[in-house]
Parts: structure tokens; sequence; C-alpha cells
């Protein structure tokens, strides 16, 4: 069985996964602690102080989620290439499990529809092998 289906949604899923990581590392984070800074003009010195801090954390979060996510599209770039034809790796399973329940958690559907079919696919194909390799 040829992995070409799961590579190339592997491909369109990191793709997706990097410009929504660069989209939140540098549109989400720079438009979030603008509008924090225009919402702490008017606040009092006690409210200032506090107000930065929170928004410096959050600003933090938002970047750190957003790198997390940029690692994760290299990891499955990398994968997408190693993908072996004819054969079952577990720990491809594995991962695109944990990565797709990753997606589910930070709401990016479609993220989560993509990795999905592609955990789908290739169980359906693992069960091929196991049935040619049983018929052999």
């Amino acid at each position: 069985m040829y992995r070409k289906t799961e590579r190339r949604l592997l491909f369109v899923g990191a793709t997706w996964n990097l410009i929504t990581s660069l989209l939140t590392i540098f549109s989400y984070n720079t438009w979030f602690q603008a509008q924090g800074k225009v919402v702490l003009e008017g606040a009092e010195a006690e409210s200032l102080v506090i107000g930065a801090s929170m928004l410096d954390n959050i600003s933090k979060v938002i970047l750190t989620f957003g790198l997390f996510v940029f690692v994760g599209a290299i990891i499955n770039f990398l994968i997408a290439v190693k993908l072996k034809d004819n054969t079952i790796q577990k720990s491809f399973l594995i991962w695109i499990g944990v990565w797709s329940v990753i997606q589910l958690a930070s709401m990016d559907i479609l993220g989560f529809v993509i990795y999905l079919l592609i955990f789908i696919i290739y169980l359906a194909k693992n069960k091929a092998i196991r049935l040619s390799a049983k018929a052999a």
C-alpha cells in the first residue's frame, strides 16, 4: 500500500499549521498587544501596573502557543517526508492521534478534520496491509 494520500494530507495539515502559527505569532499577538495598550491608556497607576503585567503574561502565552504549533508543523513536514510505504508505523499513528486531539483542544476545527482524515485513512490501510500479509 502506498501512503501517497496520507503524505499529501500531512503536507496540507502541516502547511495549515504553519500558516496559523505564523498568523498567531505575528498578527494576533501584535493585535492583542496594541488593543491592550489602548485599553490601558486611560487606567489609573495601580490598574496600569496590574494590567500591563497581565497583558505581558497573556502575550507570552499567545506567543508560546504559536511557537508550539510552529514546531508541530515542522515535525509534521518531517514525518511526511519519512513516511514509509507498505509498513505499519505505530509511532506515526500515536503522533497523529495526539496531534488530532491537540488540534481539537485548540479549537482548530479545520486542522482537526485534516488530521482525523489522515488517522482514519492510515488505520484503513493498516488493516489492508495486515490482510495482505496474512494472505501471502
